[in-house]
């Protein structure tokens, strides 16, 4: 309650008192004996006239508390913190220690406040995000389940590896065996990362294999994946960097296509190492279609692929910068003899070393070598 005092005839004590009084939470004074001397009015409204009673009774105790921290703050001269049970619900204790002349403690106010919802929520919360949790390490085995195996896929011998910066990523890369003279390849990058990313690389790995035999052609397959994203909806915010490339055995051509991929495949051949350069509007809503323009290149028998995303190029140290493509293109200078297993293998462990595993973004690479 309240009351109105004139700056005259204002008695400290029972403006105090009708402060206490006024608070919902409980509020009691107790002394180094555990003695109650004082209660406010919403505790003697829920326990009864307490005061002379020995505190530890009041919470259904025969013996002080084994951590009694109004006692603690009292020789300690500080504020200290607690929970406690009572009749089923859950309290937050503060007792903080009073002094009579400034120097000397010698009892303590206590303030219990119910904590029981909020304890309740916190619970809850808990045990949803451990369900979410589940439910994210049981969505992350299925991505890592629709990324293809290294082996031999037609005439294409593959070799990847895949490092997501959280539990779920944004990055993809498959293998489109279209028909006994057609292999597919690409590698994609999606904006953002998570539950909505990993969302993302499912509808373009879907939309790609529901094309069959039309997806021979990367250009034509790229536009047609615009134009199913279109149909989504979503946010002008998201897009998708795609780099497609298919191979045609029996005229041992490679045939590219891009996306907005602003990391270009790297062919490794006898004749040297060098980026195929060819340029692409994301996957994206900014415009209502697109069309895309396709570079072909002779591919013959031993001759390598290197398909990655920026999570390499853009791999940071705080000495060197980034990682860069030109970095990428040296290393693969430098392993051109070596197996794509081994430059896989190379190039993951140069990136974590270089990042002092601190990778900020989802790392996805894919070599294939024609056998």
């Amino acid at each position: 309650m309240c009351k109105n005092y004139s700056n005259k005839h204002m008695n400290q004590m029972q403006f105090s008192y009708d402060i206490l009084s006024g608070m919902k939470d409980w509020v009691r004074v107790v002394d180094q004996d555990n003695n109650i001397l004082f209660i406010n009015e919403a505790m003697r409204e829920n326990l009864g006239n307490i005061v002379g009673q020995k505190c530890f009774n009041t919470l259904h105790k025969d013996t002080p508390c084994e951590y009694c921290i109004s006692n603690i703050g009292i020789k300690k001269k500080e504020t200290i913190k607690k929970q406690e049970v009572i009749d089923g619900k859950i309290y937050s204790v503060v007792s903080s220690p009073v002094w009579n002349d400034g120097t000397q403690s010698y009892c303590a106010v206590e303030v219990f406040r119910d904590i029981t919802e909020q304890k309740a929520m916190e619970n809850l919360i808990l045990t949803q995000n451990q369900k979410m949790k589940q439910d994210l390490e049981f969505a992350k085995r299925l991505q890592l389940k629709t990324l293809p195996k290294d082996g031999i896929y037609n005439d294409f011998k593959i070799s990847s590896k895949y490092i997501p910066s959280e539990l779920l990523g944004g990055d993809l890369y498959d293998v489109v065996c279209i028909d006994a003279n057609h292999t597919g390849i690409y590698i994609a990058d999606v904006s953002g990362h998570g539950v909505t990313a990993s969302m993302m690389t499912m509808f373009i790995k879907q939309t790609i294999k529901n094309l069959g035999k039309k997806a021979i052609d990367p250009a034509s397959t790229l536009a047609h994946l615009y134009q199913q994203y279109q149909e989504l909806g979503i946010d002008v915010r998201y897009y998708i960097t795609i780099l497609y490339a298919v191979y045609d055995k029996e005229k041992n051509i490679l045939t590219c296509a891009n996306a907005g991929h602003n990391c270009m495949p790297i062919i490794i051949n006898n004749k040297g190492v060098k980026e195929i350069e060819c340029e692409g509007i994301p996957i994206c809503r900014i415009l209502e279609e697109a069309s895309y323009h396709q570079k072909s290149i002779e591919f013959n028998k031993g001759d390598k692929i290197l398909l990655y995303t920026d999570g390499i190029s853009e791999s940071f140290n705080e000495d060197e910068g980034f990682f860069t493509n030109e970095r990428v293109v040296k290393m693969c200078q430098e392993n051109k003899g070596k197996n794509i297993a081994l430059l896989i293998y190379k190039l993951a462990k140069k990136i974590k070393q270089f990042s002092n595993d601190e990778i900020k973004d989802d790392v996805a690479m894919l070599a294939a070598e024609i056998i």
